[in-house]
């Protein structure tokens, strides 16, 4: 490995009659060819120093043979190629099409032939503040939306996918170093998405269609995502421990293939119950399939507000969805939040599903400390009340209907609401 790379000095005289002395180091390709790497004057560097680069270019060589070409890694191109056809089965087709179109943004920044292991850290940052200023647009959009800018929140997923595609490179060998492994992690995402209390939530699903009150209560009750609640199937239902399973089927597939278990509350086992009742003979799922145009969800949805005289909000199904996990939230602890939720960590389920409602708001306006001191002492060593003041009681008229007080004992019923019976 000593002979691998050779240190030796070079004199480059300037139009000026200067002349200065640089070490270099020296190797050869693969086919023979000489290369050379300047690393610094010989009056600004001693040759101890100049020694121990040589000694560290020696090992990159050594470990990583292909590196000693000039361009022995792949183009950024041709490297997509085989990334995409490597993980089409690994990543789900929603996920490999933000993919694409974060190596879209790389391509039309990097260009499709530079290669890999000649991009370095600055020009990863370099690339996020080009994607920030809204300068990569017009790689992925049309021209007459190309002056619209990227949301930070964007932003940081182009910067994630960027990070996971270049790290395959590095597992492979193909490149030493990640170029975006250094760039500052996203902000907590902020959270203003709209929390559903169960008094709106009553109303839209009085107002709904038998199979969109599935659909929300799946949702708002078991905190299911909309594919997995299309998905659900009558044998995934345990009704004797009152849970159900979150799996995959043939014709479709779990969010990272992640199956999960979720317990089914009272209110929903009575819906769930109501709707098996009723279903047809050998039905195999919960929702009968294209009963819910999914295409036209978004507009049934704002129909389905207007009827109910409810604003409307973005997202519907993930917003409850997000309601739910807030819920829990309240009353149990954060690993068992985030196993119900199918995250893979607890941070995800903060940053991005729970939220402060109006209803804790209002509580702590009107409760006193002395009632919040005595809640607290009756908490159980699993965080949940046994035993309720009096004030705490869902009949009193200072304590809302939402979940913010009403989820935190095991005799409240959240199902008490007229469109149940």
């Amino acid at each position: 490995m000593n002979e691998s790379v050779n240190l030796c000095k070079t004199t480059i005289k300037k139009p000026n009659g200067t002349k200065y002395v640089y070490w270099v180091l020296r190797w050869r390709d693969t086919s023979g060819k000489h290369h050379g790497k300047n690393i610094g004057r010989t009056n600004k560097m001693s040759k101890r120093q100049a020694e121990k680069l040589r000694q560290a270019k020696a090992l990159e060589l050594f470990s990583q043979p292909g590196r000693r070409n000039v361009s022995g890694s792949p183009a950024l191109g041709e490297y997509l190629d085989g990334y995409y056809e490597a993980r089409k089965s690994e990543l789900a087709p929603g996920t490999m099409k933000l993919h694409k179109q974060t190596g879209r943004y790389l391509k039309g920044f990097f260009g499709e032939t530079r290669h890999l292991d000649s991009i370095q850290r600055p020009e990863a940052r370099a690339f996020k503040t080009a994607l920030a200023n809204g300068e990569l647009v017009k790689v992925n959009r049309e021209k007459k939306k190309r002056k619209k800018l990227i949301s930070p929140s964007t932003v940081n997923l182009n910067i994630r996918n960027a990070r996971t595609i270049f790290n395959m490179a590095v597992e492979d060998d193909m490149i030493l170093f990640n170029p975006f492994d250094r760039i500052a992690g996203k902000a907590p995402a902020p959270k203003d998405w709209h929390y559903v209390g169960l008094e709106e939530f009553g109303t839209l699903f009085e107002a709904a269609a038998p199979y969109w009150k599935l659909l929300f209560a799946l949702a708002r009750y078991a905190g299911l995502r909309r594919g997995e609640a299309l998905n659900l199937r009558w044998d995934n239902i345990d009704w004797e421990r009152s849970r159900l399973t979150v799996v995959s089927t043939e014709d479709w597939t779990v969010k990272d293939k992640d199956t999960r278990t979720v317990p089914v509350s009272p209110e929903l086992a009575g819906i769930l119950l109501e709707a098996f009742e009723e279903a047809a003979e050998g039905a195999e799922t919960v929702i009968p399939a294209d009963s819910i145009n999914v295409k036209n969800l978004s507009r049934d949805f704002t129909v389905l507000c207007k009827r109910a005289d409810v604003k409307r909000y973005s997202k519907p199904i993930h917003t409850l969805r997000k309601s739910c996990l807030t819920d829990w939230a309240r009353r149990f602890p954060a690993h068992v939040v985030k196993e119900w939720a199918g995250h893979a960590s607890f941070e995800t389920t903060d940053a991005f599903y729970l939220k402060v409602s109006d209803a804790e708001y209002e509580t702590a306006a009107t409760q006193t400390f002395s009632v919040c001191t005595q809640l607290c002492a009756q908490l159980d060593d699993s965080g949940v009340s046994q035993e309720k003041p009096e004030s705490l009681n869902p009949g009193s008229s200072s304590i809302s209907d939402q979940a913010a007080d009403e989820i935190r004992t095991h005799d409240v019923q959240l199902g008490k609401l007229t469109f149940y019976h």
